[in-house]
């Protein structure tokens, strides 16, 4: 596996908390650091063997590519031929030009995210206090405040800009909703849904599909197009 993101403790972390998982279920890991910002990712930096099956997956990160290098990105990823890839991200629209559709948003956004907060974590949970800060906070204060990039979009943008660049979708497998509806039956709190909409996969609170929550909001899966040999 080879992990991208701009800081290398992050990444050697997470490859550290994957080896052990891999090394519990006796399974042969490698993991491959690449400490470099995900638009400058180059093919060579992906480690590929030859003949090696080659997935592709981005949790939340997609939508801090600047608008400029995302449409280059993807393109590079889909010439490498990927049997799958699979995007995660919140399902909104915060990006929009005017200041107030952007405030409605938020206004219909954020609410459902921290009743769902309400509904998992007790009041004085620090691990609450750590996602509001570091990562609910700095996102409202750059979607009603100032005039920063990294914001989300909606899924039927996602899928608009993934075919544009050579992708297809494809049905998620019974396997996975079944392990999905199982990981959702491990939080305490009945409020989260899953929905189905049209081959991707939305995590919901009560009736509102605001949805990062732990693990992500919108879940997408594409393969890419046969590339002629």
């Amino acid at each position: 596996m080879t992990g991208v993101g701009s800081c290398s403790e992050s990444i050697c972390e997470t490859g550290r908390g994957l080896a052990e998982l891999a090394h519990s279920l006796r399974i042969p890991f490698e993991f491959h650091p690449v400490d470099e910002r995900l638009e400058n990712l180059k093919p060579y930096m992906l480690n590929r063997r030859v003949s090696e099956a080659f997935p592709f997956t981005s949790a939340n990160r997609l939508h801090r590519v600047p608008t400029i290098c995302l449409g280059s990105l993807l393109t590079m990823i889909q010439e490498q031929a990927p049997l799958i890839t699979t995007l995660v991200e919140q399902e909104a629209s915060h990006n929009g030009t005017y200041f107030f559709s952007r405030l409605l948003e938020a206004l219909h956004y954020y609410p459902a995210v921290f009743d769902s907060l309400d509904g998992t974590f007790p009041q004085n949970s620090m691990q609450r206090t750590k996602v509001e800060q570091y990562i609910f906070g700095p996102e409202i204060k750059n979607i009603v405040a100032c005039e920063g990039p990294e914001r989300h979009e909606r899924v039927d943008k996602w899928r608009k800009l993934m075919e544009g660049r050579g992708f297809r979708g494809v049905r998620l497998g019974d396997n996975a909703m079944a392990m999905s509806e199982m990981l959702l039956k491990s939080f305490p709190n009945g409020g989260y849904r899953l929905i189905q909409d049209n081959g991707c996969l939305l995590l919901a609170w009560q009736d509102r599909r605001s949805s990062q929550l732990l693990h992500g909001s919108a879940k997408a899966s594409w393969t890419s197009r046969e590339i002629a040999r």
